[in-house]
């Protein structure tokens, strides 16, 4: 009986610590999980959802923005810009104010141009503001309506480009050596095809560039000037990375309509070369459409402009600066 009664209150304490030991894991498994909301609802993650965006929506900010930006959104309702920008393909997540501040008075504007005009500094007045482009990245160097060359700025290892190739006396024309040897390939793959291509123009000093600029501002007005010639320092002829030329038998005016152009826009890129000023984008480079004008950037980037069908303005904003 005594074991009996023993075994008894064993099985009963046994019993009581179960349910005791349930009680205490309830109440911590809830405590933790009280905790967890608590501090899930610290997190940007969940105040982003508080104020409307869905989870794949906030996934996305998160993605791309830090502390400073999101408590900005944070301060404000739901606003589908924000995420309609994060979606544009060239958005920079540095320029995402100016992308807003552009958006105010552009609004008609569509965002991709937005994103193309603020990226590539065409929000801005030509020449208003303006850097001294980084020499560093040789071929791949942005001189534009807002990156200029010093005065001093000459190409290393200029190669002549002989007369069969080139108009003018033998020596007035000349390109760096990278830009020469691609110049070659593409002029004998193109001569293969039929096509006689010929250089009008090459690398122009800092001195010549001022004379070009200086003839069409005083026969047509600084307006017309800017919009066919670059400024003293901003030409990129003065980088010897940059040809101008056209088929024997027509003129620049004529170019466009000649099957060698055809030729060049489906081609060029395989040997490193873009035309610089294409048709359409002129609101982007600054430039009216020149269907003679090439600059050598290597063949992986003028691959990706070519395929891509952007301007090597858009491109350096987005991959090389």
């Amino acid at each position: 009986m005594k074991k009996l009664k023993v075994k008894k209150n064993i099985k009963k304490l046994f019993i009581i610590f179960i349910i005791v030991s349930l009680f205490f894991s309830v109440v911590i498994y809830s405590s933790i999980k009280i905790y967890k909301q608590k501090e899930y609802e610290k997190t940007y993650e969940y105040k982003l959802t508080t104020i409307g965006y869905t989870e794949e929506e906030t996934k996305i900010i998160l993605d791309k923005f830090e502390n400073t930006e999101l408590e900005f959104i944070l301060n404000n309702d739901k606003n589908n810009y924000y995420l309609s920008l994060l979606k544009e393909k060239y958005f920079i997540y540095d320029k995402f104010y100016d992308y807003l501040n552009y958006l105010k008075d552009n609004s008609e504007k569509p965002l991709t141009s937005i994103v193309e005009f603020v990226n590539t500094n065409t929000d801005k007045e030509y020449y208003s503001e303006t850097y001294q482009t980084d020499i560093s990245k040789k071929e791949l160097m942005l001189v534009n309506k807002y990156y200029y060359l010093d005065s001093s700025y000459e190409p290393d290892e200029l190669i002549i480009i002989p007369t069969s190739h080139a108009w003018g006396e033998y020596g007035s024309q000349k390109v760096n050596k990278v830009t020469y040897d691609a110049f070659l390939n593409l002029w004998n793959a193109s001569h293969e095809q039929g096509y006689y291509l010929m250089v009008s123009s090459s690398y122009r000093t800092h001195k010549k560039q001022e004379a070009v600029y200086k003839d069409y501002q005083d026969s047509r007005g600084t307006e017309y000037a800017d919009s066919i010639a670059a400024r003293p320092g901003f030409s990129e002829h003065q980088t010897g990375y940059t040809i101008d030329m056209f088929e024997m038998g027509y003129t620049q005016k004529t170019f466009h309509t000649s099957e060698s152009y055809n030729w060049l826009i489906n081609n060029a890129h395989k040997y490193g070369f873009i035309l610089r000023y294409p048709e359409d984008k002129e609101d982007i480079t600054g430039y009216s459409f020149e269907s003679w004008h090439y600059r050598y950037v290597g063949v992986e980037a003028a691959t990706y402009i070519y395929e891509n069908k952007i301007t090597f303005d858009e491109y350096y904003a987005y991959f090389v600066k």
